[in-house]
C-alpha cells in the first residue's frame, strides 16, 4: 500500500500550480484580523478559450498588515 500512496502523493504535491495573478484593487477589507484584497483577475470580454463566458473575474487576495497598507484601491497588485 506504501509503495501506492507515496507516489500518488509525490505527483499531487508537485503539481499544484503556484496562483500568480495580477489585477486592480477594486476593494480593501479585514475580516477576523486578517486582510484582503479584492482584485479583478480577468477583463476579457469575449469568449477565448481561456475564459468563454467573458466578463470580469474577481479573486480576494489575503495579505500582511504592511502590504495592506502600501496599497490602494486602483492600484495594480500581483499575488504569487
Amino acid at each position: 500500500m506504501k509503495k501506492f500512496l507515496l507516489p500518488i502523493l509525490f505527483i499531487l504535491f508537485f503539481s499544484c500550480d503556484d496562483i500568480d495573478e495580477c489585477g486592480d484593487i477594486t476593494q480593501k477589507y479585514t475580516q477576523d484580523g486578517k486582510y484582503y484584497f479584492v482584485i479583478i483577475v480577468e477583463k476579457s470580454s469575449g469568449g477565448g478559450d481561456d475564459n468563454p463566458g467573458g466578463g470580469i473575474g474577481y479573486a480576494d487576495a489575503e495579505v500582511n498588515l504592511e502590504t495592506y497598507n502600501s496599497f490602494n484601491v486602483g492600484d495594480e497588485f500581483c499575488r504569487n
